[in-house]
């Protein structure tokens, strides 16, 4: 059985923030993309960050930052979220699950994490799906067995997991979580300091 991991969506062009917000800055000093990966990183097995052509910079700073952490470049990232999912999904044929998060999303509680990762590990259906709500909303991140690699790598345009989980409802586990974070990604320069 292979590692569980974090898949990181962060090549996408953010273009309601105004400029790069995976290097906007929160109240905390890191930069919005780090820290998304502070939270995740220690949580999961492996972790990789997928980025946008013309990252190589911003790969080298994250990847000196998080020994750990992998970085790839998606050629196709502009065309939505669908493709830099596709992409990160060829590059993780080895883990056993993929938590697929968002790099603008860094204000879930490190407790979510552990609680998806638990409850996957204990699902009683055999490739399940796992995926954190909030007073009955869905969030993020969403746990995804390898079963389902093949169908992500197949994604295109701007949907995401969003049309897997469609398409598997019958295999998704709803987990609430006391945590608005899931719900609370950042948009505009005053969603920083929404946590």
């Amino acid at each position: 059985m292979g590692p569980l991991g974090a898949l990181v969506l962060a090549g996408g062009q953010g273009r309601r923030f105004g400029s790069d917000k995976r290097l906007a800055s929160l109240p905390s000093g890191d930069s919005l993309l780090e820290a998304t990966l502070s939270t995740i990183i220690p949580a999961f097995e492996e972790t990789l960050v997928v980025l946008r052509p013309g990252d190589e910079t911003l790969a080298a700073a994250l990847s000196r930052r998080f020994v750990t952490l992998r970085t790839t470049l998606a050629d196709d990232a502009r065309l939505g979220m669908g493709h830099s999912l596709a992409h990160g999904a060829t590059k993780i044929t080895h883990w056993h699950g993929a938590a697929i998060c968002l790099g603008d999303m860094p204000f879930h509680a490190p407790s979510t994490l552990s609680t998806l990762i638990l409850s996957f590990r204990a699902a009683s259906r055999p490739f399940p799906i796992i995926q954190p709500c909030h007073q009955g909303r869905p969030g993020h991140p969403v746990l995804f067995h390898s079963a389902y690699f093949a169908a992500m790598r197949a994604l295109t345009g701007d949907q995401g997991a969003r049309t897997l989980l469609k398409a598997q409802a019958h295999s998704v586990q709803m987990i609430e979580v006391d945590d608005l974070g899931i719900l609370q990604d950042v948009d505009a320069p005053r969603d920083l300091a929404s946590g």
